[in-house]
């Protein structure tokens, strides 16, 4: 895995005088799982929202599939799919009219879309609350949901900030299953308090304490100790 998805070089981003990431440099491959781990407050959350385009940084720079996402971020967000602990639903629209509205922001073909909801919607148990308003769904429901609005464009890159939050254990199977089969076609970057989960899962890691990168390298060379 030579190639890089995202390349982060000397980069700083603060919250008033609280410094969230330090001076941090890092890469990550180019297809693949990717672990992003660290304790609560090392700044997992606010390099995935950086490298989404929803934060900006206070110095360094940042490439996401080659473009600058300060710079370019409507070229960053053709190839991104962003999973968060917060789903990115609109309540009062029913599943299958966010997924519509969705697809018009990434200019999806018809029948593309509608390929994508069969087969997502049944991969995910998803398909018969699709007529549903999100508000009358369950918090698990909301999960698979949003899983399938972040998949729904095939996107390159995959972030995913504590994707197994909120589902049970069989949805967590099949998304376990969805990651594995896309490994070779796709970059999934992932943050998991189960670090053990993750150890299973990724190929590589960086691993984050209070800002500052502090492990990065093959899975094979992850330390549990946080």
């Amino acid at each position: 895995m030579s190639a890089k998805a995202v390349v982060v070089r000397n980069l700083t981003r603060r919250y008033g005088y609280r410094v969230a990431l330090k001076d941090i440099s890092l890469d990550f491959s180019e297809n693949g799982i990717q672990g992003l781990f660290g304790a609560n407050g090392a700044g997992k959350t606010t390099l995935m929202r950086i490298i989404s385009t929803l934060l900006r940084p206070h110095s360094g720079t940042i490439s996401v599939m080659g473009f600058d996402p300060q710079e370019e971020p409507e070229e960053v967000k053709k190839y991104l799919g962003l999973v968060g602990d917060k789903t990115l639903l609109y309540d009062e629209l029913s599943g299958i009219e966010n997924l519509r509205f969705y697809s018009k922001l990434y200019g999806l073909h018809r029948d593309f879309f509608e390929t994508q909801v069969e087969e997502l919607s049944q991969r995910f148990a998803i398909k018969t609350w699709l007529e549903e308003p999100v508000k009358n769904l369950s918090t698990g429901l909301k999960k698979r949901l949003d899983i399938v609005r972040s998949l729904i464009h095939n996107p390159m890159l995959l972030l995913l900030d504590e994707p197994f939050s909120g589902l049970d254990k069989d949805t967590t199977e099949d998304f376990w299953d969805y990651l594995n089969e896309h490994r070779n076609t796709r970059t999934t970057i992932v943050t998991t308090h189960n670090l053990a989960l993750g150890a299973n899962l990724c190929d590589e890691f960086v691993t984050l304490r209070k800002g500052v990168v502090i492990n990065q390298g093959p899975i094979s060379q992850f330390d549990q100790t946080l």
